[in-house]
């Protein structure tokens, strides 16, 4: 006895257009972070385990002062994210200093 072809699933739900592209920013959000040295491991743990909106590099190992760079676009979620992993992770967060400093354009090499 042949078997029956199995009936198509219709769908759930319409698909949805794909929202537009957002425009690339000039540059990335940055914020400071403070905390113990021995919790770096941890704080990257936790950093990755939100989809990936942030990144980080440790600026003074000794006294585990990190950069948190992520897209403009993402500063709410990584905001959150932050504040979330507070609760499980003793460390402060500041604003990042260098970003009142007036942009320096290169000259266009002739």
């Amino acid at each position: 006895m042949p078997l029956a072809a199995a009936p198509e699933v219709p769908a759930l739900r319409k698909r949805r257009k794909p929202a537009p592209a957002l425009a690339a920013p000039e540059q990335s959000g940055r914020l400071l972070v403070r905390l113990a040295p021995h919790h770096t491991a941890l704080f990257r743990f936790l950093l990755e385990a939100y989809d990936h909106t942030a990144y980080f590099t440790v600026l003074e190992p000794k006294t585990a002062l990190l950069k948190i760079v992520f897209s403009p676009h993402l500063e709410r979620e990584t905001r959150t994210a932050l504040a979330e992993m507070a609760r499980s992770l003793p460390f402060s967060v500041e604003e990042w200093p260098f970003s009142r400093l007036p942009q320096v354009r290169k000259k266009a090499l002739s």
